[in-house]
């Protein structure tokens, strides 16, 4: 096991809250830079594939651009094209998931828990890449062993997704200088510089922004693509995916979409003369198992309670759900801190904790203007496991959501054991360097007073469970699917994204997903 403290400044300036979204996006000039994007979904139908891929999210874009190498490949996304899209540009949108994602329709799509958590799905070509916070990071080895990938091809693809998407940074700024030297004054030991490797000690890791503080996406991977066997459809919804039973042997042979503006229905094939057509869903946590669910795989019982006609019961769609539960103090910070992203990691032996920090500017007034600085902590890997269920049979609509945070006592005692550390690094002379004069000054929930208080912990964590959108499982190997992606039971349909996972890969998922694509 171990501890692992990830301390991210993210600086952010509100000019004030009711202006934090941007022009709608009718208002925005969208940039369409691939010849083989279209809108025209009856086009796109009215040929066949090798391949479907639903969902150009972290994963499914780069899926799509290697499987063009070789093979006919029709790409299909929910969402809008990322480029000239403000609220995607750059790294001061980094804090938009967090906010009211219902202000941002045309980029995520926002759901809430059962338990009340709020979170977003990424409704944009390149998916979670095109709105989170950038951090880079490979797996851990043992991780890639558990999968029981090759780590010889891992590494290769790994560098081949690096090439466009993993930028060094140039230098570390105030508020990332004081957390690397808050985690060694911690003993987060030893320092290893600037390496993309997960490993136990301290170190600051790659950016998908560049120094310029551009945001480069899983789209940016279709720059890899063969220009003439790729169709890279947007504005178009997956409701359901097509079979072909006639022969006695249940195959995926296609994909019913829904146009986004108009809700008209299509139908588009993959070619049966071809041995190696398949249908792949590469549409996340959220939208892979739904999808199987809405095309009559999934437990009976769910099932026909939609009427949903059922093709095979497999339990296991929708089940083992995680969302590595997440919790925060929020801080004043008594000195300015300029803007920056995700950098800093730290790696400890011997439990499952992540902490992340971020800082920004928030300037409501001429008189009232103040830094903030939040710290995250996060059970990596968690016991508790949860469940997706349809809310009903239209593919546009959430499902329902229950992630069961802390339902596990060793999931309690983990983020109890997080908050101490927590406590500890803010007490660091690095991190009290931003203190004012009475000490440090908490926005909203702080810390209890007796830190070794692990009831008063526990309330701690539970009330103020978050999410830092790490979530996976739905499809997980070994259960919904084979070694090799295959969906057990049916043919000709796969499963290549973070819907396949166990556990959250090394500090942060998105590396390791677009590796898998």
């Amino acid at each position: 096991m171990e501890i692992l403290f990830c301390l991210i400044s993210c600086l952010l300036l509100f000019t004030n809250h009711n202006d934090l979204h941007c022009s709608a996006v009718a208002t925005q000039k969208l940039e369409y830079p691939y010849p083989f994007m279209t809108f025209d979904a009856e086009k796109a139908a009215a040929r066949t594939y090798d391949y479907i891929v639903i969902g150009g999210g972290t994963a499914g874009c780069p899926l799509a651009a290697t499987l063009s190498q070789h093979y006919s490949v029709l790409l299909v996304e929910r969402g809008d094209s990322p480029y000239g899209n403000p609220d995607t540009a750059d790294n001061k949108g980094v804090f938009k998931a967090s906010e009211d994602p219902n202000e941002l329709p045309y980029v995520m799509q926002g759901f809430v828990s059962e338990e009340g958590v709020r979170s977003v799905r990424g409704r944009v070509l390149g998916g979670g890449s095109a709105i989170n916070a950038g951090f880079y990071s490979r797996a851990s080895s043992e991780f890639i062993r558990e999968m029981e990938w090759d780590e010889k091809l891992v590494n290769e693809s790994y560098e081949w997704v690096e090439k466009l998407m993993a930028f060094k940074p140039d230098k570390l700024f105030r508020w990332n200088s004081a957390v690397k030297d808050a985690l060694l004054e911690s003993g987060v030991l030893p320092y290893n510089g600037y390496t993309l490797d997960h490993l136990e000690g301290t170190k600051f890791s790659a950016s998908t922004f560049d120094n310029e503080g551009r945001r480069h996406t899983a789209a940016d991977l279709l720059q890899y693509a063969n220009p003439d066997n790729i169709v890279v459809l947007l504005n178009a919804t997956a409701t359901r995916v097509l079979f072909d039973s006639s022969s006695g042997i249940r195959k995926a042979n296609g994909v019913e979409l829904m146009t986004s503006i108009d809700n008209l229905l299509y139908q588009v094939f993959i070619n049966y003369l071809s041995k190696w057509s398949e249908v792949i869903l590469s549409a996340g946590s959220i939208g892979s198992p739904q999808l199987l669910l809405l095309s009559g795989i999934g437990p009976l019982e769910q099932l026909d309670e939609l009427n949903i006609t059922v093709l095979l019961d497999l339990n296991s769609v929708g089940k083992m759900i995680q969302d590595p539960p997440c919790t925060r103090i929020i801080l004043k910070s008594a000195k300015a801190l300029e803007f920056e992203t995700p950098q800093v990691v730290g790696i400890i032996d011997n439990s499952h904790v992540y902490i992340w920090g971020g800082s920004y500017f928030q300037q409501k007034n001429s008189i009232d203007d103040q830094y903030i600085g939040a710290i995250f902590s996060k059970v990596a890997f968690p016991l508790s496991r949860g469940e997706l269920r349809l809310s009903s049979k239209n593919a546009k609509d959430n499902p329902f959501v229950r992630y069961n945070y802390f339902s596990h006592p060793f999931d309690v005692q983990e983020c109890i054991l997080a908050m101490k550390v927590l406590s500890n690094i803010t007490m660091t002379t690095s991190i009290q360097e931003f203190a004012f004069n009475t000490g440090i000054q908490f926005i909203g929930s702080k810390l209890p007073q007796n830190i070794l208080d692990n009831d008063a912990l526990e309330i701690f964590c539970k009330d103020t469970v978050g999410t830092l959108w790490h979530y996976h499982g739905g499809c997980e190997v070994n259960h919904v699917i084979d070694k090799t992606f295959q969906v057990k039971g049916v043919d000709g349909l796969r499963v290549v994204d973070n819907s396949i996972f166990k556990d959250t890969p090394g500090t942060n998922p998105q590396a390791t997903i677009m590796m898998l694509g």
